[in-house]
């Protein structure tokens, strides 16, 4: 995880990511998720799941 274009020694790994105003979120998936067994995401409030805070996709 990394703003402002910091350089990749200073980046972290997350699980986790704050995102307080508009922003991108850049991540690698090396292993596939079929359609059959999709990856998730979500809010940990969970009012926030019925505004798109909580879904899943898959990677092929």
């Amino acid at each position: 995880m990394c703003s402002d274009n910091c350089t990749r020694e200073q980046s972290v790994w997350e699980d986790v990511v704050l995102v307080e105003d508009r922003a991108e979120v850049l991540v690698r998936f090396d292993n596939p998720a079929p359609p059959k067994t999709p990856f998730m995401y979500h809010c940990h409030i969970l009012e926030h799941e019925d505004h798109g805070m909580m879904g899943q996709f898959a990677v092929v």
